[in-house]
């Protein structure tokens, strides 16, 4: 079957883009790099993404020393047609934080996702917080970097 709409999560942007520190996750920077591509490249996939995790991506982009040429194509192709680009609403932050509250799951988590709700068929996150139910009832989520988790300032783990 044949992916129409998804959204990918900052964590695997981040991972398949920034310069390698540690060379012993070398394989998992080629994986997400590699998804990432194939997911841009495949003419069937459009990528949602909210203005928010535009910030939040070429922010940790900057932050993790991806150049700034190199930042500069990344951000530019996010107004091509490729991507479905969504507005954070004061609705959205309120549902953000409401159910952050309620869950301990960062709101940032849920201020990627929600935007894309009845939008994106499928999320691809390597962070086991998109497992919860709140993001599942979304749409299914996959983690393509399997069994791999990501999650923010942490080393990657093999579950």
């Amino acid at each position: 079957m044949t992916e129409k709409i998804i959204l990918i999560d900052t964590n695997i942007w981040l991972l398949g883009f920034i310069p390698i520190k540690e060379i012993k996750y070398q394989f998992l920077h080629k994986k997400a790099n590699l998804f990432i591509t194939e997911k841009l490249q495949n003419k069937n996939t459009t990528i949602c993404i909210s203005t928010y995790q535009i910030g939040e991506i070429m922010e940790l982009f900057r932050r993790y020393g991806l150049n700034k040429t190199r930042r500069e194509e990344i951000f530019t192709e996010f107004f091509t047609k490729k991507f479905i680009t969504r507005d954070i609403t004061l609705k959205i932050i309120k549902e953000a934080f409401d159910l952050s509250d309620n869950s301990s799951i960062h709101i940032y988590d849920y201020l990627v996702a929600l935007p894309a709700k009845n939008i994106v068929e499928k999320i691809y996150s390597a962070d086991d917080h998109f497992q919860h139910k709140d993001f599942t009832s979304i749409c299914k989520v996959t983690n393509p970097l399997s069994p791999w988790i990501l999650r923010e300032g942490r080393q990657p783990e093999k579950k």
